[in-house]
Parts: C-alpha cells; sequence; structure tokens
C-alpha cells in the first residue's frame, strides 16, 4: 500500500496515471465521498468530463441525473452530457452501443438508502451494477456517507475506488484494486461545465410524462390525435404542405411504438425477477 501527498507537476503526473488506472479499463463502481458543499458533484463531472473525455479521450459518452446547462442562467441543457433520471433512459444509454461511458448517480444516498434496502428502486440497481461491464460504464455514485447508502454500490465486488473530498480543492483518492493506493490532491478545479449546485438530482423507476422534452414528431402526433387539424398543424410548426404534416405524423407514431415496445420489454424483465 502506498501513501503519498503530492503537488505541481509531480500530483499531475500521479493524477493522470491513477485516472487511467481506475478509468482505462473494464467498468467499475466509484464512489465520491465527503461532507455537505465541498464540491463532491463539481468533481465528480470534472473527473468525467474535463478530464476522462476532453482531455484523455478515453470515455466517449455522460450521462448523468444532474442537469448541466449551456448557460449561466440555468435555461437550456448542454447536449453534451446526457440527463437521465429513471431506469427506461438509464437503459437506453448503458446499451444502445458499446462505446466507454461514464454514469454519474448523484445524490445517491437519497434514492437509494440503506434503510430501503427493500425498495423497488434498490433491487432494480441490483439489474444494473453487475452489467456495467457489458455496457461499457463505469458508475460514479455521489454520496455524503458510506454508513446509510445500499451495500451495493460499496460491494468490493464491483467498487474499484473512493474519492472522499476534504474541501472544495482538495480529494483523497483510495484506489483499492489492483492494489491499495492513497494519494491526496490538492488544488483539484472545478469543472468547466454549467450546473446549479442547489438543484436536487431526481431518479425515478420510470419517466415522467415531459411534453416539453419529447420528439418534434411525436408533439405533432399527440395535436393531431387531440383534434388539431393538418391546416392548423401546418400553421403551428410552420410546415410547408398537409402531406409533409402527414408524414411526420407517421414518423412519431412510429417513435410512439418503439418508446411502448421499450417499455413492455423493461416490464417484462421486472415481472421475471419478482
Amino acid at each position: 500500500m502506498s501513501r503519498q501527498i503530492l503537488t505541481g507537476n509531480q500530483a499531475f503526473s500521479l493524477w493522470e496515471s491513477c485516472l487511467r488506472k481506475i478509468y482505462n479499463t473494464p467498468a467499475s463502481v466509484t464512489v465520491v465521498t465527503g461532507e455537505w458543499k465541498t464540491g463532491k458533484t463539481d468533481t465528480s463531472l470534472y473527473i468525467a468530463f474535463d478530464e476522462l473525455k476532453e482531455n484523455l479521450g478515453i470515455i466517449k459518452k455522460i450521462g448523468t441525473n444532474i442537469k448541466v446547462f449551456k448557460d449561466e442562467k440555468f435555461t437550456e441543457l448542454d447536449d453534451q452530457i446526457v440527463y437521465i433520471d429513471n431506469f427506461v433512459d438509464l437503459e437506453t444509454f448503458l446499451f444502445q452501443d458499446k462505446k466507454p461511458k461514464v454514469f454519474i448517480f448523484d445524490e445517491a444516498i437519497k434514492s437509494a438508502p440503506s434503510r430501503k434496502a427493500m425498495s423497488q428502486i434498490n433491487t432494480k440497481w441490483l439489474d444494473y451494477v453487475p452489467e456495467l461491464s457489458k455496457a461499457k460504464c463505469h458508475l460514479i455514485a455521489v454520496i455524503q456517507s458510506k454508513n446509510y447508502m445500499e451495500k451495493l454500490f460499496l460491494d468490493p465486488i464491483f467498487v474499484r475506488a473512493e474519492w472522499r473530498k476534504i474541501n472544495k480543492t482538495t480529494v483523497i483518492l483510495t484506489i483499492l484494486k489492483p492494489t491499495i493506493e492513497i494519494h491526496t490532491f490538492h488544488d483539484v478545479p472545478g469543472t468547466s461545465l454549467k450546473f446549479d449546485p442547489y438543484r436536487q438530482a431526481i431518479w425515478r423507476m420510470y419517466p415522467e410524462k415531459r411534453m416539453e422534452n419529447l420528439p418534434f414528431e411525436v408533439k405533432i402526433a399527440f395535436d393531431y390525435a387531440h383534434g388539431v387539424s393538418s391546416e392548423e398543424l401546418m400553421q403551428k410548426y410552420q410546415l410547408g404542405s398537409r402531406m409533409q404534416a402527414i408524414r411526420l405524423i407517421r414518423k412519431g407514431i412510429r417513435i410512439l411504438e418503439q418508446i411502448l415496445s421499450n417499455i413492455l420489454t423493461y416490464k417484462r424483465k421486472e415481472d421475471k425477477i419478482e
């Protein structure tokens, strides 16, 4: 076991070496712990986006239940980060391709506490954590205290490392595999991404009905189903012809069929477990 406290160029070199050792490997779980307002979410986003994706290029996709925005006023979501707040969307993110990816599960202790070990959400995570390697996804669980966290996220079979935030810029890294190493890093910067640190991170079993997030074609199909005429659709959505409106309605219905198929597949899997 090694224990080092480093700064300057030596620390930077070790920092990158540790990142590669943890994340340029088969998928695993890492946890980010620390007291309130020590910057756990900030550091998680910094590691995933600024380092693993932008700097080192070993991660290609990032998903999280943290809303990340394009602007300082937090009005438009940043499409560099996939916002996911439920298991249905998580399954799509994990298994739609084989690109190396990271999913940040923020405020995990609130959604999957140890005191609700038999809850639907806790039980459902059993479907996904053991499958992370197949999805080529590293899971970063952000928690305040390991004492109250669902034990699945702390199981030594899955957990590769822990980042413990001491304050806004200092973090103690404990690597558990293949050998135990402990390093303290100072002056760890914040992420370049924009997010509201006071906004709650949500997690659900199923997607919430959000019309504003639906595909353009689905919105048109819904309007048509509720009595909006093709002429009115042309005016509302600035379409060039009635035939264009009909094509978009048909496409919207096909999208809905695929969504329904995904939900039914997910439900059948859930029924088998029960």
